[in-house]
Formats: C-alpha cells, sequence, structure tokens
C-alpha cells in the first residue's frame, strides 16, 4: 500500500512516519523527544516561507554569543535547527557553494551545546543529547531527502557525500548494494 502524500493527511502524521522510517534505516535509536523534535522542525519548515539562510548562521550565532540567555536561546535553537535542517536535507546543494556541510555540522552541534548550558535541567537534556546526536539526526534527514522528498537518479551521489559527512554505516550499506565501495577521494589528480 502507498504511503500518503502530505496532502493526504496530516503533516505531523506524514513526518513521523518519514522520521520512523529513516530512523529505522540508519539505525538511530530513535527516542519520544528526538523524534518529535525532528518532526516538528519539518513541520516548521513545511510551513516557512524562505529566507532559511538570508543572513549568515555565524552572525546569527555570534548575536547569541553577545546577548543575555533570554535572548540567546531562541537565536542559538534558530542556528541549530537551521543548520541540521540544511545539512540533512541539502548536503547535496552545499557542495556547490563556499559553506561546505562540515561547516553547518559543527555550527549547528556547537549551537545546541550552547542551549545545553542554559535554562532549566529538562531543556538542557534534550538540548545535549541533540548537539550528541547530531550527526545521527543529519543522516535521518538525509534519508528522508534521498528516499521520500527529492529522490532522484542522483541518489547514489547524494548516498556517497552523506557518507563522507556522517560516515553512517546503513550509507555504506547502500552504497555497497550499488556496487560502490565508499571511501575517500583520491586527493591527487591523474
Amino acid at each position: 500500500m502507498a504511503r500518503p502524500t502530505i496532502l493526504e493527511s496530516h503533516p505531523t502524521e506524514f513526518f513521523r512516519e518519514l522520521v520512523r522510517e529513516a530512523m529505522a534505516v540508519q539505525r538511530v535509536e530513535p527516542t519520544e523527544e528526538t523524534e518529535f523534535y525532528l518532526v516538528t522542525l519539518l513541520e516548521q519548515h513545511l510551513r516557512s516561507r524562505g529566507g532559511l539562510l538570508d543572513k549568515p548562521l555565524a552572525l546569527t550565532y555570534l548575536e547569541a554569543e553577545a546577548g543575555a540567555p533570554a535572548a540567546s536561546f531562541p537565536r542559538y535553537k534558530l542556528v541549530g535547527d537551521t543548520a541540521l535542517f540544511v545539512s540533512g536535507l541539502f548536503v547535496d546543494c552545499l557542495d556547490r557553494t563556499v559553506v561546505q556541510p562540515g561547516y553547518y555540522v559543527d555550527l549547528g552541534r556547537l549551537a545546541y551545546r550552547r542551549i545545553a548550558e542554559l535554562g532549566v535541567e529538562r531543556v538542557r537534556e534534550m538540548f545535549a543529547s541533540l548537539a550528541l546526536q547530531f550527526v545521527d539526526l543529519v543522516r535521518v534527514l538525509g534519508e528522508i531527502s534521498a528516499r521520500e522528498l527529492f529522490a532522484s537518479d542522483r541518489d547514489t551521489l547524494r548516498i556517497y557525500r552523506r557518507w563522507l559527512l556522517t560516515r553512517g554505516a546503513a550509507d555504506a550499506s547502500e552504497l555497497i548494494r550499488r556496487g560502490i565501495i565508499p571511501g575517500e577521494p583520491s586527493r591527487f589528480t591523474h
């Protein structure tokens, strides 16, 4: 039976199913909080109207560093969420830009760590967990991107690029299944 499209179902249920399947494929142990956070992140970006990277994330991060803790929290969250969303769903697009995927991973992880230093204990625990799992969450969103949102003939290249960034075992297995042995690109020209 085919999966209902986002137009035929409620976005929460649609994204929850995608996140659960992607976590299973990428062998990421789901927690209720992490699953909920990713579903909410996808829903929020479904409703957003562009401007995702109009302002460099590093500037927003620096504003958070300079601000009071109450004003810093939403800025750090914006940086972490945007970095996770972009590096997870659009990793292949980032290879054509000056700012590479690893930058987004490092900045997003750092932003979530900074949030973990603020606020009440429950918030600290959740964002500390998100920071620790950041690369795994990039793989989960990348799985959703490759299989559901932006599937195309370039999937193999997308999986390889994601593997270069995250070194995920499921990505390596998928590449091998497609006849490609994952490895570092040669730094030498012939």
